[in-house]
């Protein structure tokens, strides 16, 4: 399997397509950053607190990122018949779907700190200082916000795996991806309306709705533990089912 793993990041290594994207959104960063700053010299207050503190509007963002990263690990294995070599010469299913699952999730941990990192350092030495226990708490409301966002964009991310690994094609399964991020959440908060509210309740559970609400939840220990437990949930369910199936599917 660490053979494989190995194998699969080298592969992504060697493609354009991370580092582009990356640049794409460190660029964006940036711009935003810089219009801040321009702001500020033209009579603006935007200081660290306000501005380091709106990484967490943007994490719900993050949510439509595994279907980015699942294309860059599954590289259009279907279109390119690779995927139907590396069956035929005898590598077992499960490595193969367990192995870019793993590649996918470490590329997209990795690409996700690189911003934020950049974001917030950007931030940090750019704006205006502020107070400082309200550049403490706006920091803590961003690691926070990130850990509670994490699971769930896991779980997207097993879900993504899952739609590229059984839909031949890419752009079907991007689709269906994000039709699986948004339908259900918006359904439950319809059939709250129509029906009971049960269901609108249910719909605080789905992955953008968790990731929106700890805003209002820093430093519960028990979000956390619910966010991590439905990721969790999300991650390992797909990737059964995706392992299930892709066992019975006929790779032509």
């Amino acid at each position: 399997m660490l053979d494989y793993i190995r194998a699969e990041g080298y592969k992504v290594s060697r493609r354009a397509y991370p580092y582009v994207t990356l640049l794409v959104l460190l660029a964006g960063a940036a711009l935003l950053i810089s219009g801040w700053v321009f702001t500020n010299s033209h009579g603006n207050d935007v200081d660290f607190a306000s501005g380091g503190g709106m990484a967490v509007m943007l994490l719900s963002v993050g949510l439509y990122a595994p279907v980015l990263i699942g294309d860059m690990v599954f590289s259009e294995q279907y279109k390119n018949n690779t995927l139907k070599n590396e069956v035929s010469y005898g590598l077992p299913r499960a490595r193969i779907y367990l192995g870019k699952l793993a590649v996918a999730a470490v590329l997209g941990i990795l690409m996700s700190l690189a911003v934020l990192v950049f974001y917030e350092g950007m931030c940090w030495l750019t704006l205006l200082p502020g107070e400082p226990g309200n550049a403490a708490k706006a920091l803590e409301m961003v690691i926070y916000c990130t850990l509670a966002a994490l699971p769930q964009w896991l779980g997207m991310l097993g879900v993504s795996i899952m739609a590229y690994f059984l839909v031949r094609s890419s752009t079907v399964a991007a689709i269906l991806i994000v039709l699986i991020l948004v339908v259900p959440q918006n359904a439950l908060k319809l059939l709250g309306l129509l029906v009971h509210p049960a269901f609108g309740n249910a719909a605080a559970f789905m992955p953008s709705a968790m990731v929106e609400a700890a805003q209002t939840a820093v430093g519960d220990g028990r979000f956390l533990a619910l966010s991590w437990g439905l990721g969790a949930a999300w991650l390992v369910g797909a990737t059964v089912v995706g392992l299930v199936l892709f066992r019975r599917k006929e790779i032509n």
